[in-house]
């Protein structure tokens, strides 16, 4: 509603709304696939949106009366839910109820957390990503390699959970070591969605080929991003200033709550080491800083959503009143004015 303040005759139905909802920007890539297919382009732009998203949304298109974007955005929703479910029982076995119910605001509260109900894939891969974790520390391996593979399957990043899983199964040296063939199973995700490419556009790597020549998204080590955002921000307040230091701010403050849970028990280290591994995954990965394209952490601020154990940390930090109060009174502000704009079209992350 605060997004039409000052529009004299806005015209927008609840169902509109939840259209406009499910029709910005990557959403209309999602929903394309699922209703077309990897179709062909000069650049093979489909390419880089993983399938497992779109195959959802196809399978569950003829329940919501043939309407891909609804289908859109029940799988994302559902998926948040999970997602919630899993963050706030993870975060109680590791760090305490009081803890997981602020972990789980937290997330949703984010400035950019309503990407995770808008037609976009971050609720499912967070889900998928947790899930696996919570297994592994269940040591139900087996259901980690196939909950893996599929986060493989959803966003790129997922191919890290096989480290993660190395390094849990190594540190509970279970009996049967048959049961590391489970890690196998992990980048059969990946291996997947390489034979999508390959059969729609003759490239197993073109989901990584269409990142870079489409988004100039390329590999770079993992503090230049960040030093670029920080060195040539842009004039103050502009859009490109406003981007680049939400972008730097949400990579700073992931690092800032990751680090220091380093030093805590050994039996807890998979949390900020899969935690920075993913952030050091994201920032390897810029977009080129060009005239077009002046944004060299490109949508950190939505990605950092998916670094769920900087959530967890937080949770933890926010039993100090004034530290829980300040970070909702932030987030939730900021929110409001980055969905507003969301709904208005305008580019968020």
């Amino acid at each position: 509603m605060l997004a039409w303040i000052g529009d004299p005759a806005p015209g927008k139905s609840p169902t509109h709304v939840a259209w406009l909802w499910a029709s910005q920007w990557d959403s209309k890539w999602f929903i394309a696939i699922a209703e077309h297919g990897y179709q062909r382009t000069s650049d093979a732009s489909p390419a880089a949106f993983f399938p497992l998203y779109p195959l959802l949304i196809r399978v569950l298109t003829p329940l919501c009366g043939h309407r891909e974007w609804v289908a859109a955005l029940l799988v994302a929703n559902a998926a948040l839910l999970a997602a919630l479910i899993l963050l706030y029982r993870l975060t109680d076995l590791e760090l305490g109820r009081a803890a997981a119910g602020r972990a789980t605001f937290y997330l949703v509260a984010f400035p950019t957390g309503f990407f995770l109900s808008a037609a976009y894939n971050e609720g499912l891969f967070i889900a998928l990503v947790l899930a696996t974790v919570y297994c592994l520390r269940r040591r139900l391996w087996w259901s980690a390699g196939a909950l893996g593979a599929l986060a493989a399957a959803t966003r790129s990043a997922g191919i890290l959970l096989a480290a993660a899983f190395v390094f849990e199964y190594a540190r509970t040296r279970p009996k049967r070591w048959s049961e590391i063939c489970a890690l196998i199973v992990i980048p059969c995700g990946l291996g997947a969605v390489m034979l999508v490419n390959k059969i729609a556009y003759g490239d197993p790597l073109a989901f990584s080929h269409t990142q870079a020549a489409h988004w100039g998204r390329h590999l770079a080590w993992p503090w230049q991003a960040p030093l670029d955002a920080a060195r040539k921000p842009g004039p103050p307040f502009t859009e490109i200033w406003t981007h680049n230091v939400l972008e730097l701010a949400t990579v700073a403050a992931l690092a800032a709550l990751l680090l220091p849970w380093l030093r805590r028990p050994r039996d807890q280290a998979i949390f900020p080491l899969l935690g920075l591994a993913l952030l050091t995954f994201m920032v390897s990965f810029p977009s080129r800083y060009t005239s077009d394209i002046p944004y060299p952490l490109y949508s950190a601020s939505r990605i950092g959503l998916e670094i769920f154990p900087a959530f967890m940390a937080l949770g933890a930090l926010g039993r100090r009143p004034w530290l829980d109060r300040g970070v909702l009174a932030l987030f939730l502000t900021t929110q409001g004015v980055l969905a507003a704009h969301f709904l208005h079209a305008g580019w968020v992350a």
